[in-house]
């Protein structure tokens, strides 16, 4: 167990292998809650080079990016840095409303990041169809091989009444402290948010949901920051999905 107070570029890498019942395979990174202000170019130069190993060929960017006008100069470096990637999807968090989020909105066209609002996106990976949709394109679906929620709070979905796949959410911190950890979520922060886990099957949809890179208030007890990285691979009879030690048989 670990107390951290501060503004620490420290976080964890959480893989997850997701087998799929299709041919074809691909990998992506979410990435939420960074939470910068002017202590937080160490912060974006360790998640740059963490997204220069990975290279992923989806990146997603789950919201709250800054909580100071001296963290937004931080924030651009960060999307300028990835402006050459192909896809890279972003949607909005509470706080960036705060911020200003037609700014945010105007530096992300600027840097060629697409944010995702009212329509879904279909991208081609050699032959992969991979839908990326937002909260408010839920109702949308179009022909694909994988479908993905991007989201920046966790919702429950009604039980088959959506195509998802994947589900992404942060937002929830992991409460920031962590006392105990079971297969049904984190505690405390358990009894007072549904969801407050790592991840969850839901209707033969896997929903991940990150712990993020940051916080407002910068103290934590043994609940690492974290990114998300999944590989997407063709599905085998005995494949296993797993996460770092936690290992979950598919469903």
């Amino acid at each position: 167990m670990k107390l951290e107070i501060g503004y620490q570029p420290t976080f964890e890498i959480r893989r997850v292998q997701f087998p799929l019942d299709i041919k074809g395979s691909c990998s992506i990174l979410y990435l939420s809650d960074f939470h910068l202000n002017r202590f937080g170019a160490k912060l974006v130069a360790r998640v740059l080079a963490c997204v220069q190993e990975l290279d992923p060929d989806i990146i997603l960017l789950g919201g709250d990016y800054v909580d100071t006008r001296a963290g937004f100069k931080h924030f651009r470096v960060f999307l300028e840095a990835i402006a050459s990637r192909q896809h890279v999807f972003a949607i909005a968090g509470n706080h960036d409303f705060f911020f200003g989020i037609q700014k945010i909105k105007k530096l992300m066209a600027d840097c060629k990041v697409c944010f995702l609002e009212n329509s879904a996106n279909v991208i081609d990976l050699q032959g992969f169809k991979v839908q990326i949709s937002s909260i408010h394109a839920m109702n949308e679906t179009n022909e694909a091989d994988l479908n993905i929620l991007c989201l920046h709070q966790p919702i429950s979905l009604k039980p088959g009444k959506h195509p998802y796949q994947l589900i992404f959410a942060g937002h929830l911190h992991g409460s920031q402290f962590v006392f105990w950890q079971t297969p049904q979520g984190l505690y405390p922060g358990r009894w007072f948010y549904t969801w407050n886990r790592l991840q969850d099957w839901r209707d033969h949809c896997l929903y991940i949901i990150s712990k993020g890179l940051g916080d407002t208030l910068p103290i934590r007890y043994n609940c690492k920051k974290d990114m998300i990285f999944v590989r997407v691979v063709a599905y085998e009879p005995d494949i296993q999905i797993f996460e770092d030690d936690l290992k979950t048989k598919r469903k």
